[in-house]
């Protein structure tokens, strides 16, 4: 097992720049090879979580456009890339399932308990970056409610959007023993009825009577996602998250030339924090019909032009 000990650790401070790339990407492979030979991914299993802590410290590191572009074009990490990330899923969902539950221990204020749960720095900073873009995209004073999809067993997002955005949120999660958990956890911090539940898909939950909706960076079907709320709402302002530069090895990154396919024009967009937040989020409105006529277009026009 020493060979998921120490030595793949990266130090980018001294290496040549191509020997950070090569190292980077041998490390990624050992964590593959570890997370899909491992049947216990749950936090006791501290071989898995050591490795996945040291994945994500790389990922917070800083890299060159091309150093980014050599390791997410190898060979090995396009055909594993999405294997990788479902293992880091897993882990990461049965992380905090243990948090939550574990958290239901806590007493004190609803902000007592909150400061105490795992990553509040890391999602304080998120969602604070999340809620200044609304602000400005939005009336200052809207207090409008807000669905998150996607929430998971340790809804700390849509609890955090509460507190600072004094909103209601509704949480949709299709994970059974993820809404379990979630539910008696927000009773616990007696914010059971301004952050709720609902056990529901997000591709089939009904988004008519909101117009404010978040959808989480594990979310896999964010295309079906999308076209429910394109479908359901009226007037939607979407906050998806997704992974730029090196972080995409982690979480799925959106297509957005295939947003605007779908309708759908980038309003925003979140620069995350390097030392703490992996995530950035895009902020997404519907386009109008003569909107996207106009894109069409000028589609057809450069296609054209090309020829």
């Amino acid at each position: 097992m020493e060979v998921y000990s120490t030595g793949s650790a990266i130090h980018t401070g001294s290496l040549p720049r191509i020997q950070v790339v090569n190292d980077f990407i041998a490390f990624i492979r050992e964590a593959n090879e570890l997370l899909q030979k491992e049947i216990d991914l749950s936090p006791a299993n501290q071989l898995v979580m050591g490795v996945i802590s040291r994945l994500s410290q790389q990922l917070r590191s800083s890299y060159l456009p091309e150093e980014v572009q050599a390791v997410l074009s190898n060979e090995y990490i396009q055909t594993n890339q999405r294997q990788l990330q479902d293992k880091l899923s897993e882990a990461e969902f049965l992380t905090e399932l243990s948090d939550s539950r574990q958290a239901c221990d806590f007493h004190g204020t609803v902000m007592d308990i909150a400061k105490r749960l795992p990553n509040w720095p890391i999602y304080i900073a998120l969602v604070g970056q999340e809620l200044s873009t609304l602000r400005r995209l939005t009336e200052q004073g809207s207090h409008e409610p807000i669905v998150f999809v996607g929430s998971g067993p340790m809804p700390l997002s849509p609890i955090i959007l509460h507190l600072l955005g004094d909103v209601e949120v509704v949480c949709v999660e299709m994970n059974p023993a993820a809404y379990e958990a979630s539910r008696a956890l927000l009773e616990h911090m007696n914010v059971g009825t301004k952050v709720t539940v609902v056990l529901d898909n997000g591709s089939s939950f009904d988004y008519g009577s909101y117009n404010r909706i978040f959808v989480a960076s594990l979310v896999r079907n964010k295309r079906a996602v999308l076209e429910r709320i394109s479908r359901t709402s009226a007037n939607p302002l979407v906050a998806v998250r997704t992974a730029e530069g090196m972080k995409q090895i982690m979480y799925e990154a959106i297509d957005e030339p295939e947003l605007i396919n779908q309708g759908w024009r980038i309003l925003g967009r979140t620069i995350p924090d390097e030392k703490l937040v992996i995530n950035s989020t895009l902020f997404l409105e519907r386009l109008t019909d003569l909107d996207a006529k106009s894109t069409k277009n000028a589609r057809y026009t450069y296609l054209h032009s090309e020829c």
